[in-house]
Formats: C-alpha cells, structure tokens, sequence
C-alpha cells in the first residue's frame, strides 16, 4: 500500500510541469504584488531576500521598471530561505528576480499567462 501511496505522489508532482522554481540572483528584494504593477499594491507577505526562490507559474507582461524591462511572474509560492510558504497568487517583477533570465519562453517549464 505504502508503494501505490508513493506512485500517486509521483505522479501528481510529474503533472505539474507548467511551474518552476526561480532562484532570486539579483541583489534586489522582491516584492509579491496583487497584479503585475506596483499601483496595485502588494499582497501582505514581506519581501522575499535576494538568494531565496519563488515558485513561477506563468509569466505576463506589466508595469515597466526602469531599464529591467515589462515582464512579471505569476507565483503561488516562496522561499524566504528557510522553506517554501503558499501566497496564493501574487506577481514578482521579473527583471528584480532573475534579470529575466526565465521569462518570455526561456523555461519551457514557465508559460505565459493565459489570463
């Protein structure tokens, strides 16, 4: 029993492959927003550090920021360094993340956004 158990759980974590993890490799804090702009506000969860994660669903074009370009993540997870905490949905600007580095089809495991 304690094998099929296991076989259910691989299976359900093999399906999810339209999420990835995207490790913060910039020295900016991240934000978690309501939308994928800062007039929208931010979603009451504090600012994820500079070498912590956040788990991308999709990516979408928003607000513009300086010279990092218009392209947010759409995540439901975060890693403060210390193990992963559920949001919900919230956005984090890309270009404060990663440089980009996994949006606009570079990880075939982060879409764009359907909605």
């Amino acid at each position: 029993m304690a094998s099929r158990s296991a076989d259910a759980l691989l299976t359900t974590a093999g399906t999810a492959s339209a999420d990835d993890i995207v490790p913060l490799t910039t020295s900016h804090w991240v934000g978690l927003y309501n939308y994928p702009n800062t007039s929208g506000g931010k979603i009451g969860w504090g600012d994820v550090p500079p070498g912590g994660a956040v788990y991308a669903q999709c990516w979408t074009v928003g607000e513009s920021i300086g010279t990092y370009g218009d392209t947010w993540y759409r995540v439901n997870q975060v890693n403060y360094g210390n193990g992963w905490y559920w949001t919900g949905n919230a956005y984090v600007f890309a270009g404060y993340a990663d440089n980009n580095a996994h949006s606009v089809n570079r990880d075939p495991n982060i879409p764009p956004c359907r909605s």
